[in-house]
């Protein structure tokens, strides 16, 4: 699999929970000139690309942000259109591109549809006024009802709901009304996640102060569960910690991720990988920009994993896929023997006698009832 994501900055406003690379305003010369910049970085990441690898397909493209949908379809389609005539989509290509709500209209819909992007990732984050609220975010409950509804009748066959739980001032309650909305929504995909302060946001500035009191990690894993119960009862296999999804309708572009698989990536902050060997681009839009520009390159970082890194890093988010981490494929990326880095660690025996992780045929699973604290196992795993 081969993965390509593109950076799309522009928000109407940045939300005091966001740590993303965004821009907040409505230049139109920027947004062209940031636009061009793409066109160069894709043009120059698929020629490189194809001198390494010439028979790869791409097989999931990914529009993430930012609100990818600020920019005109016409700048998003020629996006689109440009690295199908540089490099090589599969025809089943998983091709996503996110939006919000207030943002969207039957008409833009259909459009983008025409373009050849084939799933959409909504940011609902509540169907509760009162967590959209306190979340900055712009849209109601109903526009994200009306938008799934255009959504359908602009052709989208696949349609994925993000949500967000552990808001301060949320109730449990609350948080399963929200839940049980979505549900009643039968999407083939939904994500729920925990509300993470990041530090320099507004959130967290706020918590500095003692204003906002992050909820508790045994509220959170309440939550979590909750999510696990009624999605699970509507339909949606829970494929990974935190995403849902029908048969058949998981997210190829993130497994892709979770895997260990290569990506490459354009746009500021973007970050690509290629067999262990990874690169990081300027984060401030107008940097990227001008750096695009002057050198055609905008890229600030890279590293080259070691086997042990990259083992580390196929644990930690394997370990949070319900098919669990295939040792053999891992080997097969490691060149290298991922059964003794098993073995070696000297709380593997601990935790398979805990029934906390288990190895079946090759793979290793982590016990659904420790998926809340996936992170923590692994520390214990890797320490």
């Amino acid at each position: 699999m081969l993965g390509f994501y593109v950076h799309i900055p522009f928000c109407a406003r940045r939300c005091p929970y966001c740590d993303f690379a965004i821009h907040v305003g409505a230049d139109v010369s920027f947004r062209a000139a940031y636009v061009e910049a793409l066109r160069s970085e894709i043009e120059i990441a698929l020629r490189k690309q194809q001198t390494l690898d010439t028979e790869s397909e791409i097989s999931s493209i990914f529009f993430g942000g930012g609100t990818p949908t600020e920019l005109e379809v016409s700048d998003l389609s020629g996006l689109l259109n440009l690295i199908g005539e540089r490099g090589k989509i599969a025809e089943d290509a998983e091709i996503t591109i996110e939006a919000n709500p207030e943002n969207l209209t039957l008409e833009k819909l259909r459009t983008l549809r025409q373009a050849g992007f084939n799933r959409l990732s909504l940011g609902a984050q509540s169907f509760e006024e009162k967590s959209l609220k306190m979340l900055g975010r712009r849209h109601t409950p109903h526009d994200v009802e009306t938008t799934i509804n255009q959504a359908r009748e602009a052709g989208w066959r696949q349609v994925s709901l993000d949500l967000i739980y552990a808001v301060p001032g949320q109730s449990r309650q609350s948080w399963q009304s929200t839940l049980h909305q979505a549900a009643q929504l039968k999407l083939q995909h939904i994500s729920c996640y925990a509300l993470t302060i990041e530090s320099g946001t507004p959130f967290a500035r706020r918590v500095e102060k003692g204003r906002l009191i992050p909820v508790e990690d045994d509220k959170q894993a309440d939550y979590m569960s909750d999510a696990h119960e009624v999605l699970s009862a509507a339909g949606l296999a829970r494929y990974e910690v935190s995403n849902y999804a029908q048969a058949g309708c998981e997210s190829r572009h993130n497994l892709n991720y979770w895997l260990g698989g290569n990506y490459l990536a354009v746009g500021c902050g973007a970050h690509g990988h290629r067999v262990g060997h990874r690169w990081w681009n300027e984060r401030d839009t107008r940097r990227y920009t001008q750096m695009m520009q002057e050198t055609g390159s905008a890229r600030i970082g890279e590293e080259w994993l070691t086997p042990e890194d990259r083992w580390n890093e196929l644990v930690l988010l394997g370990l949070r896929l319900r098919e669990g981490l295939d040792l053999n494929a891992a080997s097969q990326k490691l060149n290298f023997d991922a059964y003794e880095l098993l073995h070696s660690s000297t709380t593997w025996p601990v935790l398979k006698s805990e029934g906390i992780l288990r190895e079946e045929a090759g793979i290793l699973h982590l016990n659904p009832a420790f998926w809340s604290v996936a992170d923590a196992v692994v520390a214990r795993l890797l320490s």
